[in-house]
């Protein structure tokens, strides 16, 4: 196999992880925080700034409680996308590889785009695996935040590919 492997996944589906498993099992790399130093580099933006806009939508309503004002914010969102887009393109062009998140599947509509998701109560036993000091109402909120926030990125970023970010389970 020479194509890349996109996985976009809702928030506690384990998207993460089996994507880890796939690429260990194919011998193949495997990319998803370590993207953020790649766009970073490719971008020429500082780590932490891309971190904080990591898969999120521009506020182009103001309603954020980021610290940037809207102008700024569009452009650096807008920028980050730019680079990200190119890293992505490149490491498909290289060959085999297994990238989660940030529009992969929009950048790369050739390769193997899978959607990864779970039922409600899966999600939040794992969530809660994962980080036990959240309750179950704080667990529910969360997996609710991510969610929205991911597919919003995802209908914001990539309109033109024909996808809708639509998981088949609601949280």
């Amino acid at each position: 196999m020479n194509r890349a492997i996109t996985i976009s996944r809702q928030y506690g589906s384990g998207g993460r992880e089996l994507g880890e498993k796939l690429a260990k099992r194919l011998g193949i790399p495997f990319y998803d925080k370590e993207l953020i130093a790649m766009i970073a580099r490719e971008g020429g933006i500082e780590p932490s700034i891309l971190e904080a806009n990591d898969e999120v939508e521009p506020d182009l309503d103001n309603y954020s409680t980021r610290e940037i004002v809207p102008e700024y914010q569009i452009a650096m969102t807008q920028r980050i996308y730019e680079a990200q887009a190119r890293v992505i393109e490149k490491l498909g062009k290289e060959g085999a590889c297994v990238i989660v998140g940030r529009c992969a599947d929009a950048i790369l509509p050739e390769a193997v785009n899978v959607f990864v998701f779970g039922d409600l109560d899966s999600r939040l036993k794992r969530i809660m695996s994962l980080h036990p000091e959240l309750s179950k109402e704080e667990a529910k909120e969360s997996i609710a935040l991510v969610d929205r926030r991911r597919k919003a990125y995802h209908e914001y970023y990539s309109p033109w590919s024909g996808e809708r970010w639509t998981p088949t389970t609601s949280a």
